[in-house]
């Protein structure tokens, strides 16, 4: 290696950033009272669970576009691509694939959840119409007007903090 080489790799060694550490975000005097009192230490999982959810919430939903699948027995249906964020950051997102049915299913299921609660108000869905594949050759306004009917519930329903830590929405997110 020339000298000139060697020069220019050593400046470039003292340049080069500090490796980052990655944490888990997690610390004695996080919510477990204080550090080093030896509370916490015992947590059951359902407690340290209910911590990192608290930590990780969605913070957008963007109901994107529609897929048109062949089904079995040449039954077509559509799907719709959700994206949520996690954190504000595009690097922890995901994107979920729904068919209306499962929507309306998920729907369904928040409804009973929350039936004796009056404080949690569920949206209602864009209204259910006959799906055709001819309705859809003729109008893509048809398939936007129930995209923007699914992107309003599905952003009030996700993005609304007294529901994120749902089962039901886990469960639909995962499921």
């Amino acid at each position: 290696m020339s000298r000139h080489q060697s020069n220019s790799i050593s400046r470039l060694n003292r340049v080069l950033p500090v490796p980052i550490e990655l944490h888990n975000d997690e610390s004695e005097d996080d919510d477990s009272g204080g550090a080093g009192d030896g509370q916490g230490q015992g947590q059951d999982t359902g407690t340290k669970a209910k911590r990192v959810s608290k930590l990780s919430h969605i913070t957008n939903v963007l109901v994107g576009e529609h897929h048109l699948i062949e089904g079995e027995h040449g039954k077509s249906y559509i799907t719709w691509a959700i994206k949520i964020v996690l954190d504000d950051s595009d690097y922890s997102s995901i994107v979920i694939y729904k068919r209306y049915s499962e929507i309306e299913k998920f729907y369904q299921d928040l409804m009973h959840h929350y039936e004796n609660t009056k404080r949690v108000l569920i949206p209602a869905l864009p209204p259910k119409d006959n799906f055709s594949i001819e309705r859809i050759m003729m109008s893509n306004n048809w398939l936007e007007e129930r995209r923007k009917g699914l992107q309003w519930f599905m952003s009030n329903v996700l993005l609304n903090p007294k529901l994120q830590d749902c089962d039901v929405i886990k469960k639909f997110i995962l499921g």
